[in-house]
This record gives C-alpha cells, structure tokens and sequence, in this order.
C-alpha cells in the first residue's frame, strides 16, 4: 500500500520549481501576455495590413520578452523608446536592400558584426542586441519593396510605443533598488569593522564585526548575480557596481590578513591616524547612503586626512627612533598603520564608485575618451569581443544568403535558428542544435495538433494565443532551453495561423527552416575559433599578469629611486587594455554550456587579483609622485628590496606564461620576507643616525611591505592558475 506521506515527499523532491529570482520572468511573461496579442488585435483590425502584424509580433516579442530593459521608469522608458527609434531605422535599412540576395548577406554582415560588437559598452545597449538583430533580419529576410517601408516601421513604432508603456506600468522589477540597497547594508558592515579596527572595545569585537561585514557582502554578491541576465542601467554604472563589490571584498582581506599578521602588535596611537579612521568611516557610510538616494560622500576629506597622517607618521617615527625605541618596535608601528592606509585608499575608490552608480554623470570629454580607448581595446588581437562578433556576422550573413537563394519560405526562421542556436564554442554550439530540434520537434507535435484541432476555430485561437505568449516568455529564462524551443514553436505555429491559416504544416515548415539554421551555426562554430571563451580567457589573463609585471616594476623603481616619477603612464593602459579584454572574455565565459559555479568563482579570483595588482602600482605611483618618498636616501636598503622585487616579478611573469599557455620557467628565487624586513630595519637603523635618511627610510618600508602583500597574493594565485591552464588546454569537442 502507497505511503501518502511519502509519495507527498517523492513529488516535493522530483518537481523543481523554476528558478525566477524577484519573479521577474513571471512578470516579463504576464506583461507579455497581455500586451502582445491586444498590440496584435489592434494592428489586425485597424490597421489591416500583414505586413505591420508581423512586426507588431516580433516588434512586442523583442522589446518586452527578449530585451526586456531593467532599471528605473525613466531610464527604462528612454531605453525603450531609444530601441524603438533605432530598430525602426533598421526596418527600413532591412527593407531596403531585401531586394537583391548577395545585397541582404553584405548588409547583414556589417550591422551583424557593429551591433554585435556593440556590446562592449554594456548596459541597454547590451540588453537590445538580439532584439535589434532581430528586428533587422526580419527585415532583410521578407522580401519587400521600398512601398512597403511605412507600414513596416509603423508596425514596429506601435510594438515599441506599447512596449514603452507596458514596461513602465505593469509590475516592474526594479532589481537596481533591491542590489542598492544590499550594496550599503554591506558598506555600513564594512565602516562598522573599520571603526572596530581602532579601538580597544572594537578589537575584541573584531571577529564578530569580521564576520558580519562578510555575511553583508555575500548577500550584496548574491543579489548582484541573481539579477536577471540583462543589464539594468548604463554601462559605466554597471562596471562601477561590480567594481564597487570587488573594492569591498578587498578591505575585507586586507583588515582579516593585515600586514603585521603574526607579528607583534604596536600601535602608534596617532590622533591623526583616529582621524584618517573617522574619515574613512564617514565616506564608507556616505557611500551606503548615496546608493539609497543620499548626499554624495566627502571623499576630499579622506585625502587631507591621509596627508595629515602621513605627515604625522614620519613623525612619530623619528621621534621613536631619536627616544630609543628598538626599531624592531618601530617597524612593527609603522606596518601597523600601512593597512590603515591602504584601506582608506580602497574607501576612496569606494566613494567614487558609490557616485558614478548612484548617476553622476562624467563630463564628455572623459566619456568620449572612453568609448574610444574601449573600441580600440577590443579590436585589438585576441579578443572574444571581436571572435563573437565577426562569428555572429559571418553566420548570419551565410544564412541570410542560403535562405534567399534557395527560396525557402518563411526563410527568416533559417535566419532565427542561426540567432538561437549559435554560441560561443563549438561545443556548446552542437548542444544546443540538438536541444533546439528537440524542443521545436516537441513544440510541433503538441502545437500541430491543436493546430489540427482548432484550425477551423478562429476563437479557440485567439483565446489559446495569450496562454502560447505566456509560455514561450516564461520559458525562455526559467525552465531550460529545450523546452523554451517547444513554448517558442507552440507560439508560432498558434500566431501564423491568426495570420494566414495554414494548420499543421507550419510546423514542418517551422522544423526544416530550423534545422537548416541551426547546420549553419554549427559550420560556423566549427570552423570560426572552436575553442570558445576556454582559452582566450587564459590568454586575455595571461596578457593582464604580464602587464601588470611592467607596472609594478616601473612603480617600484620609482618608490626606490630607480626611475624618476612621471605624469605620463603608457603601462598603466597597457595593462589595463589586457584587463578589459580578459573581463570581456570572462562575460563570454560565463555563458557557455558546462561552466560550474568553481570554474566561475576560479576566474573571478584572477580577474579581481589583477584588479588589486593594479591598485597596488597606482599606489606606488602615489607613494612615488604626489608624496615624493624615494629609496634613494637609503641606497643599501633600496637595492636589497629591489633585489626581492625581481623575485616577485619573476613569479608574476611565470603566471602570465603559465596562462597564455607557453613554457614557463620557474623563478630563480621567491621572495624572503626576511631579507626584506632586515633591509627595512637596516634603514630606520641609518634614519637614527641620520636624519637626512628618514624619507628614504621611510621608502624602503612603505615598498617592503607591498612586496610582501603582492607575494601572499601571488602565492595565493598558484591554483587558480593551474585551474584556468587545464581547462584551457582541453580540446574544443571536452
């Protein structure tokens, strides 16, 4: 006899309920429901021309279902009414050179390839790139006459207006508010801890304040990365959320491993040093409030602060050192208050991102600059942002002439499986053809059949149509792709026959158009870098690392007294060029079929190690520049450090051949924190008895202790490398 109970338990454990963080795509799919069949009856009984019902149709389907903008009413709206205009002018663009098949392929191989590559600047212009797509190959792929124009781009300036008004109405998901807020709950627990750093009560408490300020952060992380896939706001504020994330996660590390770990604490005991704290206190809780709607944080005062410590600082130790105090204690004092430091340069890049996501708007030089560095950027060899692009153009322009050429009907669905199907490896690639005619075959059978059905009742039709639009949005994100294909196939086969009834055969003619497109993406993927993300990850972080080597030692040189300080910078852009290729790579990345969560988080930590990296040398470049400290005072001292940065160099350069999979060589020497902290004692022992050496002392420290903050990373770095490496190496078809 059957158990209730536990049959009850079977069925909990077998059914999986989707995954719809927020219920976004419940919304997307209920809005969609309504709008798209009343935009589709309007355009059919007042308009009454075919050719605006389609791109009534599509017009709904890629702005509200596929594109879908996130972010606040304004934006949101300006977003949408923005892709309606350009999407209208691709219409009429399509339209116009539908005529001629080659005309259609040369032309769907330039806006395939700008509107792919488009994506670098993130944000809306990300979130409508398949839409636009879409709005242009159904264009170029119905043949049509320049006549044919107005009642082509009037069917889409309807999809868009209504699409316009449903998305700011008919329960939006602002996801931006919900991660703001997340965002200051953990920079409040970050200026809790940092506050707890300095006092004798906090220092007790500093395991719980750790521990809180960690739990923050993750929820902040967790809500960030179960936003819905699409962006929800201009590019520069996405990137500085992420960054923001990063910048927290990095105070956290530094304040749980400072750089006096397991040594003697000493504490200077600075007034100066209570006020750097209150100050970065301060920006760190003004920060939470700029992301809830507050006033922008006083991120001038974490400077005149700083200064005034470091003044203090040089002080403090002269004085020690004149008193007697063993320099053992002195170092051990001046090591104590460099994590302070750090972390206030970090609250700093904090406040400033904190500003550009809460919308402060760039002045347009700057902005101008960037779009071009960011082109240039990703134009440049190797990056996935160029391999994409030219493989998106190239495979829809091969589809746009094989489906003209040869006569096929409805021949943009030859186009749309090239769209579905298409990723970014070869791999991936084939799966999902096969998923995609699985599903498409399931979707004709069960929508053949009503098809067969309630061909001869327009009725039964009409009121099946809001129940296919519900389905085929709701799957597209939540329950897999294979059966997202069936929902999409149900749709059309139950909207051409509202068009033109055509009964069950539309379905057949659904699966052949499919399959020709989906044996065309697979040539493409096959023959146009197979390899997918895998390898150019490794190399985009490969080139990032040895980078980052040339920053570093030009910084240390500086500090040291090696090299003059400089305004001008080329490896900084270097560097970080080989950074935004390599967090383009990882985007792609992270799309492609059989990446787990460790394999993400294994990139993500080299990915934010490099961001680190090249804080550490803008750093040095302050120490050397606006300070003026230089290692020249204590020449002994200065070569004996940079002899330890040659070593750490040495083990950087070996993960940069490591992961652009060349031979490395192993490095000669590691770094000896012993060598470094007797060259740092040998200078403070010169600096007592002579005060001419204190700045140069004062160099050597400052440079000793970030050799031996970049060496624990370094080693920290060893198997997330060997990770990346391995899976890089596996051929194409693994």
């Amino acid at each position: 006899m059957i158990n209730p109970q536990a049959l009850s338990r079977r069925l909990r454990v077998a059914v999986k309920v989707p995954r719809d963080p927020g219920f976004g795509a419940l919304r997307r799919a209920t809005r969609a429901a309504i709008v798209i069949p009343m935009a589709f009856a309007f355009a059919e009984l007042l308009l009454g021309e075919p050719q605006s019902l389609i791109f009534v149709m599509f017009g709904c389907f890629s702005l509200l279902v596929i594109s879908d903008f996130g972010g606040l009413r304004r934006p949101r709206a300006i977003a949408y009414l923005m892709a309606t205009i350009v999407g209208g002018a691709l219409v009429a663009l399509g339209t116009l050179v539908s005529s001629s098949a080659w005309l259609a392929a040369v032309v769907m191989l330039l806006v395939g390839f700008a509107i792919s590559f488009s994506r670098i600047f993130g944000g809306y212009v990300a979130a409508a790139n398949i839409g636009m797509l879409l709005a242009f190959v159904i264009a170029v792929t119905i043949p049509g006459s320049a006549d044919v124009i107005p009642a082509r781009v009037g069917g889409w300036a309807v999809a868009g207006l209504v699409s316009t008004a449903a998305a700011v109405t008919l329960w939006p998901l602002f996801e931006r508010v919900t991660t703001h807020h997340q965002a200051a709950k953990a920079l409040l627990a970050v200026a809790d801890l940092v506050e707890g750093m300095r006092s004798a009560t906090g220092e007790s408490d500093l395991p719980r304040l750790e521990e809180a300020a960690r739990q923050k952060v993750e929820m902040a992380r967790r809500a960030h990365a179960a936003m819905a896939k699409r962006p929800t706001g201009p590019a520069r504020r996405a990137r500085a959320f992420a960054e923001l994330l990063i910048e927290l996660e990095r105070v956290l590390e530094i304040i749980e491993r400072p750089f006096t770990e397991q040594r003697p604490v000493v504490r200077p005991g600075l007034a100066e040093g209570d006020r750097l704290v209150a100050s970065v206190v301060a920006a760190l809780r003004s920060s939470a409030d700029v992301l809830t709607g507050g006033p922008e944080p006083d991120l001038h005062a974490i400077e005149v602060a700083r200064e005034e410590h470091r003044a203090a600082r040089d002080h403090w130790a002269a004085e020690q050192l004149r008193a007697g105090r063993p320099v053992e204690q002195v170092l051990d004092g001046l090591d104590f208050d460099d994590t302070l430091r750090v972390v206030s340069y970090l609250a700093f890049a904090l406040g400033g991102n904190a500003i550009t996501v809460a919308g402060a708007r760039p002045d347009v030089g700057d902005t101008a600059v960037h779009v071009l560095r960011t082109i240039r950027t990703h134009l440049e060899s190797p990056s996935t942002v160029l391999q994409g692009s030219l493989r998106v153009a190239i495979g829809l322009a091969l589809a746009v002439w094989i489906a003209r050429t040869f006569g096929f009907s409805h021949s943009f669905w030859i186009v749309l499986g090239t769209i579905q199907v298409l990723r970014s490896n070869a791999m991936g690639t084939g799966r999902t053809v096969l998923l995609a005619v699985a599903g498409n075959a399931i979707g004709v059978v069960i929508g053949g059949l009503f098809a067969a059905f309630a061909g001869n009742h327009p009725a039964l039709m009409w009121a099946a149509f809001p129940i296919a639009v519900f389905g085929a949005a709701y799957a597209a994100t939540t329950i897999g792709f294979m059966l997202s294909q069936a929902a999409f196939t149900i749709n059309l086969i139950v909207v051409f026959n509202l068009i033109s009834p055509a009964g069950w055969q539309i379905g057949l003619v659904r699966i052949e158009d499919l399959v020709v497109g989906a044996l065309i993406s697979l040539l493409v993927g096959l023959l146009l870098w197979p390899q997918g993300a895998r390898r150019e990850l490794a190399r985009g972080l490969g080139s990032s690392y040895r980078g980052l080597a040339a920053y570093l030692d030009q910084g240390f040189d500086r500090v040291l007294g090696f090299q003059a300080a400089s305004a001008a910078d080329p490896a900084r852009q270097i560097v970080v060029r080989a950074r935004d290729r390599a967090d383009e790579a990882f985007d792609t990345f992270l799309t492609e079929r059989g990446v787990g969560s460790s394999d993400q988080e294994t990139a993500a930590l080299l990915l934010s190690s490099a961001n680190h990296a090249i804080l550490a040398g803008d750093l040095l470049g302050v120490i050397a520049g606006a300070m003026g400290y230089s290692g020249a005072g204590c020449a002994d001292g200065a070569r004996e450090v940079r002899g330890q940065v040659r070593a750490l160099l040495g083990a950087y350069l070996g993960l940069a051949d490591r992961l652009s999979l060349s031979h490395a060589t192993e490095p000669e020497s590691r770094v000896s924190a012993a060598a470094l902290r007797e060259a740092e004692l040998n200078c403070l022992r010169r600096w007592h008895s002579d005060a001419e050496v204190g700045r140069g002392a004062m160099a050597v420290v400052m440079a000793g202790e970030w050799v031996q903050n970049l060496a624990r990373l370094e080693s920290d770095l060893e198997e997330a490398v060997s990770t990346v490496v391995e899976g890089a190496r596996k051929p194409w078809w693994r």
